[in-house]
């Protein structure tokens, strides 16, 4: 027997329920599973899957890079822990809403890249840490698309992971400024508009000092 899983592979996939529940429908899926963000964990999903086989279809509605060697790095480790456990199998693709699922499979085998690295074991260089809410308020509000935006200048910039490191969260409060954005180690609250996205930029990157 084979369960197929269905996994969002963004933060923003993981709290789209609507687009879910559309590709579970899509890719015949019989559960579904996050590799980051709210949502059941990858691993935990996998712990409760009790076939011979297991077929893992990473999906997002973001058009961009996302982050697929994760799905397969994190089906390795698991693959590495349960020795004994059931055939694991990756879509060679990632599965977009309205496009073709190929159903063509890569095999974990547990010699996929690790989760550690040397490189990941310290802080980068970074003057802020720009926490951006991701909860059911700001979400409302429309904190993807100018999150997006954000760190869209910022990356133009070439301020993103050295003057500011971003990490996306839950519910911070307070939320009635939503779309929230926290500076730290200001501890600056801002609630994040059109108008002020540029500023911000500006204030975070030092440039408005120039």
């Amino acid at each position: 027997m084979t369960t197929r899983i269905a996994v969002s592979l963004r933060w923003e996939d993981s709290s789209d329920t609507v687009s879910a529940e559309a590709v579970a429908r899509h890719v015949d899926a019989d559960r579904n599973a996050c590799l980051q963000g709210p949502g059941p964990a990858l691993v935990d999903v996998l712990d409760a899957a009790d076939d011979d086989r297991v077929e893992l279809v990473g999906w997002s509605c973001d058009d961009g890079p996302v982050p697929l060697s994760w799905l397969r790095r994190v089906a390795g480790q698991w693959v590495r822990v349960h020795e004994n456990g059931p055939t694991v199998v990756v879509h060679v693709g990632v599965v977009r809403p309205d496009q073709e699922f190929t159903g063509e499979w890569r095999i974990v085998t547990g010699a996929e890249a690790p989760l550690h690295n040397p490189a990941w074991q310290e802080f980068p260089s970074f003057r802020h840490h720009l926490l951006t809410c991701r909860g059911p308020r700001c979400s409302a509000a429309g904190a993807a698309d100018l999150h997006a935006r954000l760190q869209e200048k910022l990356a133009q910039s070439h301020a993103l992971d050295t003057e500011v490191l971003v990490t996306v969260t839950g519910c911070m409060y307070p939320c009635n400024h939503a779309p929230l954005i926290v500076v730290w180690p200001d501890g600056r609250c801002i609630q994040l508009t059109e108008d002020n996205l540029d500023r911000i930029v500006s204030e975070l990157t030092g440039s408005s000092r120039h």
